[in-house]
């Protein structure tokens, strides 16, 4: 079995237990929720922006309301409550590459795609790395999941710093 076939079923079986256990908030977020986030995490970064504070302290903010939630899944429901930022991070990253092409000339750009497979590439491997999946044990999906949040979120960052330095 591949290490994202033996993720994705430790994933499932996560969202297994998280369905069948005793939590008072459902961890899992809907497209819709993810998308009414996005602007939240912009607002925060904004708000840093203006206080001369670190863009990083936006990272978490979403996963810490959702693990406060829980009461049930363990560590299992903390890695979906860091997968459910990731994809609030993904979506602004993906929000912000939309606009790159427009925004630097066509050799920056390609010099970013190229730049960009090498980060997913590395995130991957990384977030991998950590969650050493020939242990099987829960506290690397935990691990992994929060690595994955964290470097995207970075990612994410780095990316609106770029456009946001285009004259």
């Amino acid at each position: 079995m591949s290490r994202l076939a033996r993720h994705k079923l430790w994933i499932a079986a996560a969202a297994l237990v998280i369905s069948t256990g005793a939590a008072t908030a459902d961890p899992l977020i809907t497209k819709a929720q993810i998308a009414e986030a996005v602007p939240k995490i912009e607002a925060c970064l904004l708000k840093q922006s203006q206080n001369n504070a670190k863009a990083e302290n936006c990272i978490g903010n979403i996963k810490g309301a959702c693990d406060d939630a829980i009461s049930a899944g363990g560590e299992a429901a903390h890695a979906t409550c860091s997968d459910n930022e990731t994809a609030v991070w993904d979506a602004l990253l993906n929000k912000i590459w939309a606009e790159m092409p427009d925004a630097l000339r066509p050799k920056r750009f390609a010099d970013l795609k190229r730049v960009q497979k090498l980060w997913l590439a590395y995130r991957d491997a990384k977030c991998d790395f950590v969650n050493d999946i020939q242990s099987l044990d829960m506290w690397n999906l935990m691990r992994s999941a929060d690595c994955r949040m964290d470097e995207t979120a970075r990612r994410a960052i780095e990316l609106r710093e770029i456009l946001l330095s285009v004259p």
